[in-house]
């Protein structure tokens, strides 16, 4: 079985319990060690049948694993592991026993450390004890053979961890104690000379406490102790933490203590500094310099004072990032990174629940004031990754990023005769600009291929929406009253290349049209939309409805409608109701819900369905679906309508994504079958049959 791609071992994970995916199938990915498919994989993706798969896979897997795991120690004891925790039956037990202790006998034969750990894992229980007299007799003899060898070679090195690892198999009794005084006496000199060259206190108080244990003779003990005061510089250390005792803390001046404390603390710095300015070694030095910056820092106090009183009840971890950037040294900083990272992990797993929660400018500023670093928002906490950490510091807002599209410069754009209509409603900030750039990008699949300068004028808008999800940005905002269409063929599902227009509808126009009374025209929804809807060209309904936007839709000029995404669909679709010459040209009615991974991991139609349904789009629903019984529209699904999720690609914090064309393409599909359907009024019974299978 060939190895699988990262993205079709993604698809796999994500569609294990769907039908088109066996268990049978899953298990032969399971069985084949380089597919990238595994038991846990599945289990954590949430396949239903985890249970039952994996019982046959270990079924199947036992003799296999039994069969590659006879050449290796490591190997034979997880395979006896798994026997025992029940994972294989008990058919081999014995003689992976047997062959996991003949092959420790032949490797621990090589050399002492290697008989000595197999004699006392049989002591253990761990193997049998058919070996176990060879192996102390031929430990004995190598002991023998080499125990003056390796002393020799030990005092001679000068080496204190080799002569130490002599005394330790002196003291296992691999060795006879022939040697370990000497060999004590010598690991002393040797660690005492060494504590004398490099002058390092880690090492000195190791030494010490090698005395303090026993393991050394107290013969060097007090100059061991000397030598540790000397380089500690213990005085002036001791003064300065009895200075540093006298700092005030945040308790201190949350009950009243503060100010008398900073006195006492600002003339300990003063005698600290005159005291030792004289000093003339390098530490006393830079203790002098420490007791000139701390009096730095208390001058500074005053105003820090005001700045902490404003913020130390928010609960914005950014609020008290800018406090440390302004008064790194005051004596609120310690409390100050205390709030930090007490809001810290609270604020890391929100932003990985709810990437859409922070813009930008926001993920910025975390950034730039290292607030949260790269290592937790990338190594640790997964939030970001390494490439959308970099997006965001190249581009601190959505402008900097983003260029104007280029709109479509028709003021009447039509579609040509023939074609079928494929028309995208939805309020401004709805995600229809990104669902048409994820199709964009899919430009030569399905045969789908749009014309750059077609006659719908917006091919030029077409290319930059490629570009933005070829590039994994967000497309700039298009709401300016102006109706796309994109001119594009696509291959329906025989083969046949069928002629398609995209048209964009204004969000803009579209929540204008929803917010006047007594609406009747279709010219109401844009320029040129009432051409467009009464041509005789099939058409395809697309409401595009982002879950995320409970809001008031808010117009152009800056005035408030109170409508809200359903209110505004309910009323195109009662004005769509009184045209029905126009209707009876509507192939299919579909809704797009973006920004899907908001809804979970797994989102299907009847999820849509419920938070549809949740939302208040109840009426919303039945009245289409009353379009479709009127109409013949949907006939295959019971006249209800298409729900389909959709995301561009993965988004994280920050307005930053990896583009994914998973979505995009079955948005595709849908075109795809929807481009051969027709009324079924009059037409044969081949074309009828083609067409239960389309919207």
């Amino acid at each position: 079985m060939p190895t699988l791609t990262e993205k079709q071992i993604k698809n796999i994970y994500k569609l294990c319990n769907s039908s088109s995916i066996a268990l049978d199938q899953l298990l032969a990915f399971c069985l084949d060690p380089d597919s990238g498919i595994t038991i846990e994989g599945l289990r954590q993706a949430g396949y239903k049948k985890i249970d039952l798969l994996e019982a046959k896979y270990m079924a199947e897997a036992e003799e296999k694993i039994w069969a590659a795991s006879q050449g290796s120690e490591e190997n034979l004891a997880k395979y006896i592991e798994m026997i025992n925790n029940g994972k294989f039956s008990t058919a081999h037990l014995d003689e992976a026993k047997e062959l996991l202790n003949k092959l420790a006998w032949e490797r621990s034969q090589k050399s002492i450390d290697g008989l000595a750990d197999y004699i006392k894992k049989i002591e253990q229980g761990a193997y049998p004890r058919a070996h176990y007299s060879e192996a102390k007799t031929l430990l004995g003899e190598l002991a023998k053979d080499l125990e003056d060898k390796e002393w020799e070679y030990a005092k001679s090195s000068g080496d204190l961890s080799k002569i130490m690892s002599f005394i330790s198999k002196c003291e296992q009794g691999i060795y006879s104690t022939a040697h370990l005084a000497e060999a004590k006496g010598a690991a002393e000199i040797t660690h005492w000379k060494l504590c004398q060259s490099q002058k390092n206190e880690a090492m000195v108080r190791g030494f010490l406490k090698n005395c303090e244990e026993g393991k050394y003779s107290n013969a060097y003990f007090n100059e061991a102790r000397v030598l540790l005061d000397k380089i500690a510089n213990g005085a002036l250390i001791d003064d300065w933490e009895k200075v540093q005792a006298l700092k005030p803390t945040y308790e201190d001046w949350e009950s009243g203590n503060g100010e008398k404390k900073e006195a006492d603390y600002r003339t300990a710095l003063v005698n600290f500094g005159v005291k030792y300015a004289r000093t003339p070694t390098d530490t006393a030095q830079k203790y002098v310099g420490m007791a000139s910056e701390e009096r730095q820092k208390l001058d500074i106090d005053i105003e820090a004072r005001k700045a902490w009183l404003e913020i130390k009840d928010s609960d914005s971890l950014l609020d008290f990032a800018g406090f440390i950037e302004l008064y790194p040294f005051s004596r609120y900083r310690e409390a100050a990174d205390a709030k930090i990272e007490s809001l810290k992990s609270d604020l890391l797993t929100d932003m990985k629940r709810f990437p859409f929660k922070y813009n930008r400018e926001e993920m910025y500023r975390y950034i730039s004031t290292n607030a949260l670093t790269m290592r937790e928002l990338v190594d640790e906490s997964h939030v970001l990754t390494d490439r959308a950490y970099s997006h965001i510091k190249e581009y601190p807002t959505l402008k900097h990023e983003q260029r104007d599209l280029k709109l479509s410069e028709n003021q009447t754009p039509q579609s040509e005769a023939g074609n079928t209509d494929i028309f995208f409603f939805g309020v401004p900030g709805s995600g229809k600009t990104c669902l048409l750039s994820g199709l964009m990008s899919l430009d030569g699949r399905l045969g789908f291929t749009f014309d750059p300068r077609g006659p719908g004028g917006a091919g030029g808008y077409a290319q930059e929406l490629q570009n933005y999800a070829r590039k994994s940005k967000l497309p700039a905002p298009t709401d300016k009253g102006v109706v796309q269409v994109i001119d594009a063929k696509i291959k329906d599902e025989e083969g046949s290349l069928r002629k398609i227009s995209l048209i964009e509808m204004s969000g803009e126009k579209t929540a204008k049209f929803a917010a006047m009374e007594n609406a009747t025209s279709l010219q109401d929804l844009g320029p040129g939309a009432a051409g467009l809807f009464s041509n005789d060209n099939n058409k395809v309904l697309f409401f595009v409805i982002d879950p995320t936007n409970d809001k008031d839709i808010e117009m152009g000029d800056g005035s408030k409608i109170y409508l809200t995404q359903d209110q505004m669909l309910r009323c195109v679709t009662s004005l769509l109701n009184n045209f029905p010459a126009i209707m009876r040209k509507v192939v299919a009615i579909h809704i797009v819900m973006t920004k899907s991974d908001t809804l979970g991991d797994f989102v299907d139609q009847d999820t849509i369905s419920k938070l549809l349904n949740d939302q208040g789009y109840t009426s919303v629903l039945q009245s289409i679906k009353d379009l479709c019984e009127d109409y013949g529209i949907n006939r295959q699904t019971g006249f209800k309508v298409g729900l389909y999720p959709f995301c561009v690609g993965k988004f994280l914090p920050g307005e930053v994504y990896t583009f994914d064309e998973t979505d995009s393409l079955k948005i595709l599909r849908v075109i795809q079958k929807n481009t051969v359907a027709t009324r079924l009024k009059g037409r044969s019974f081949g074309d009828k049959f083609r067409d239960f299978f389309n919207s």
